[in-house]
């Protein structure tokens, strides 16, 4: 089977999966399902980065991280979830840093304190931090129909990029991400922002006005191009094609969500600042 039919098949397969869970939450009213997931698909992205990291020398604490991690999207989840522990956002931190650094001094001694416990802290924010902003957006108005609406936006733009510029492109967009295309980083633009138009157009899906809906999905396209490259840049960094080889086709969960690391916390401040 060739590479892009794999991709196609495994593809719609995980957003039927993820489709399910949002329906399961909506059929119940819950928040169970996204938050089940965010935790399990955070920890393996988590443990797939600083698998990567290592090649190139780094030791991060990965079952610490994991679990400062784990900690961290439920103290988000929980403050959104839960009114009256909003504080916990402005100090769910602390603790996880005071771990890191108790099992740097106790494990390890103080050689290469910074190191360690930098880019152990670096992954929970990259993944578990940003993925817990899901949470966020759950709890506002039409929060599952926003979420399928970020995440058909940013994949959809990934695959329009990913098969316009496999067959048009023609100018590199960046030196670190050769395959990328500047023909398909705007074609995946045109891709978000026809898709985001076309969900609000929907029956019950309609969930912005045009006039913010067009932003909307140029925004949370070009942040989803960005949290692409972001991965790019570490993998180019760490000398790895992939995260993982976990899943045919498409390498490691980490490779298949980056582009959603962002997209979903930009969407979120968007919804935000525009008051919605």
């Amino acid at each position: 089977m060739s590479v892009l039919k794999t991709r196609i098949i495994l593809g719609a397969a995980m957003l039927l999966g993820f489709c399910g869970i949002v329906f399961f939450d909506y059929s119940f009213d819950s928040d169970i399902g996204l938050g089940l997931v965010g935790l399990l698909a955070g920890g393996l992205c988590l443990f797939e980065f600083y698998n990567i990291i290592e090649k190139k020398g780094f030791a991060p604490f990965k079952a610490s991280g994991i679990v400062g991690g784990v900690v961290v999207f439920l103290g988000l989840w929980l403050s959104v979830y839960e009114e009256g522990l909003k504080p916990i956002c402005a100090c769910i931190f602390f603790p996880v840093i005071f771990w890191l650094f108790c099992v740097q001094a106790f494990k390890r001694g103080i050689d290469d304190t910074i190191k360690n416990v930098s880019v152990t802290f670096f992954g929970i924010i990259y993944i578990y931090f940003f993925l817990s902003f899901i949470m966020s957006i759950r709890y506002m108005p039409n929060g599952l129909s926003l979420i399928l609406f970020v995440l058909l936006i940013t994949k959809g733009g990934d695959i329009g990029g990913y098969l316009f510029g496999r067959k048009f492109g023609r100018h590199k967009l960046t030196s670190f991400s050769p395959n990328k295309t500047i023909e398909g980083a705007a074609f995946a633009l045109f891709s978000s922002l026809l898709i985001a138009i076309g969900l609000n157009t929907i029956p019950g899906m309609k969930i912005l006005p045009f006039y913010v809906i067009i932003p909307f999905g140029l925004i949370v396209g070009a942040s989803g191009i960005c949290g692409d490259l972001i991965e790019s840049i570490i993998k180019r960094d760490m000398e790895v094609k992939d995260s993982s080889s976990t899943i045919p086709a498409f390498g490691g969960l980490l490779d298949i969500l980056d582009s959603l690391l962002i997209s979903i916390p930009v969407a979120y401040y968007f919804l935000v600042i525009i008051r919605y």
